[in-house]
């Protein structure tokens, strides 16, 4: 009996020092790193009613933002600008915190409504996600962006591309995520341009610098670029916007009986396009790696072979978890047009708008912030000049970025979860800073210089 009882102490012993010590451990972190493990521990909210999305589908209305007047950009003959809204807003669900919705919309085409995607990010190994993550929208917009404009320059220049593939790769870093001075980069745009073409190597190459000169989203990201960021606390902005429950049945998207989004059977890679973060820096878990966490996304565009609309792009782009998806992007053919996918410009928007969603969830766990709703309303002012010549040229002027919260908290702790969501967007800086950007074309197989 007695060495039962001593079996039984030391036990109890055991785990009185095993939680004296995790105790310890855990009350010497700082707040933000045992706020965000709560938030990754805990489980969503579960409710009994969820409004079921697709994948990638058309708005139902007009986008009305809140924050701001939408402007419709200027017409010029010759020119092709165009502003792009996009209204982000969280999905509550569950089984991700990081679930969003992004609606994106073009202005100045009548009867446009535009589109919405859903994003998520963090999925479990095994786990189904409920849509690509925002910056492989972002990196979907650059590659199909620059897809389009090799094949505009091509029929400026008369000549005839029997294939055309584009290959990008942005590799992102988080720099001390969690310290008052943390920021996130887009450190470089990789970028190969694969050709079939029976033209010569000098007109090819004349065709590549047309397209890159006329590269609305590589000249965004090459370039400083304006941001005019806004805070709106507890206005008038929430009639028509919330937060509400949703979920993704199937990772298959149909509209007009196209498949606009899908998961691959097989993780895709590119052909020419190397890794730039290495296997063990991506893969080691911890906060302080975490917080200085390096990441890469990549897009592969490829025509989708209909005659009837040459723009109509399949792109098949990476996430952070191991599946690659396959979506679709269309591009106006006209006044009027209707797109059959979402543009490339409004993925990178979106895109954009996404990505400073999540670090406003990041960020408000970090800080473990009051809140009743949030949501980002963006507008990006795009111009483009001498359409349709050798001419051709290429801008993103000013990005246009509101974060509305609706929130009792004092104005400094809401200036700081503002300052620190804007740093810590990897889109956001890749548009406020240049990016280091390395092209190369290859022509039927080989590297051109």
């Amino acid at each position: 009996m007695k060495n039962k009882s001593k079996i039984i102490l030391g036990i109890t012993s055991f785990f009185v020092a095993v939680v004296l010590v995790c105790g310890v451990i855990w009350f010497s972190m700082a707040s933000e790193e045992r706020n965000i493990i709560l938030f990754m521990m805990m489980k969503g909210e579960r409710y009994d009613n969820y409004q079921e999305y697709q994948v990638i589908d058309r708005n139902d209305e007009t986008l009305a933002p809140t924050s701001f007047e939408r402007v419709v950009a200027d017409t010029i003959e010759g020119n092709n600008n165009c502003n792009i809204v996009a209204i982000t807003e969280m999905v509550k669900n569950e089984n991700s915190k990081m679930l969003k919705k992004g609606m994106v919309q073009s202005t100045g085409f009548d009867d446009y409504t535009g589109w919405h995607v859903i994003a998520d990010e963090g999925a479990a190994e095994g786990s189904y996600p409920f849509g690509p993550s925002p910056l492989s929208y972002y990196t979907v917009g650059v590659a199909s962006n620059l897809h389009t404009q090799i094949l505009k320059a091509a029929q400026v220049k008369g000549v005839v591309l029997e294939n055309v593939k584009v290959e990008v790769l942005n590799k992102f870093r988080w720099h001390e995520m969690m310290s008052p001075d943390g920021a996130g980069f887009l450190d470089e745009t990789n970028t190969n341009i694969i050709i079939e073409s029976s033209a010569s190597e000098e007109v090819i190459q004349e065709i590549k610098e047309m397209a890159l000169k006329s590269w609305t989203a590589g000249e965004a990201l090459r370039n400083e670029t304006e941001i005019e960021p806004t805070l709106v606390v507890n206005g008038e902005n929430w009639v028509n916007y919330r937060a509400t429950p949703g979920t993704t049945l199937s990772e298959e998207s149909f509209v007009d009986n196209l498949r606009l989004s899908s998961i691959t059977n097989e993780p895709k890679k590119p052909r020419y396009l190397k890794p730039v973060v290495k296997d063990e820096e991506a893969g080691i878990l911890g906060f302080k790696n975490m917080a200085n966490m390096e990441f890469e996304i990549f897009a592969i565009s490829e025509s989708a072979e209909n005659s009837k609309r040459p723009y109509l792009k399949k792109i098949t782009v990476s996430t952070p978890t191991p599946e690659t998806w396959e979506i679709y992007s269309d591009e106006f053919m006209r006044a009027n047009d209707h797109p059959l996918a979402p543009t490339s410009l409004e993925y990178f928007t979106v895109g954009t708008a996404l990505c400073l969603t999540s670090q406003t969830t990041l960020v408000s766990a970090m800080m473990d912030l009051e809140f009743t709703d949030y949501r980002i309303e963006n507008q990006i002012d795009y111009r483009q000049e001498a359409i349709h010549t050798a001419e051709m040229v290429s801008y993103a002027d000013t990005a246009h970025s509101y974060i509305l919260i609706e929130s009792d908290e004092p104005k400094e702790r809401l200036e700081s979860f503002y300052n620190k969501s804007l740093s810590l967007c990897f889109a956001g800086e890749g548009l406020k800073n240049a990016t280091n950007m390395t092209t190369y074309c290859y022509l039927n197989g080989t590297l051109i210089e």
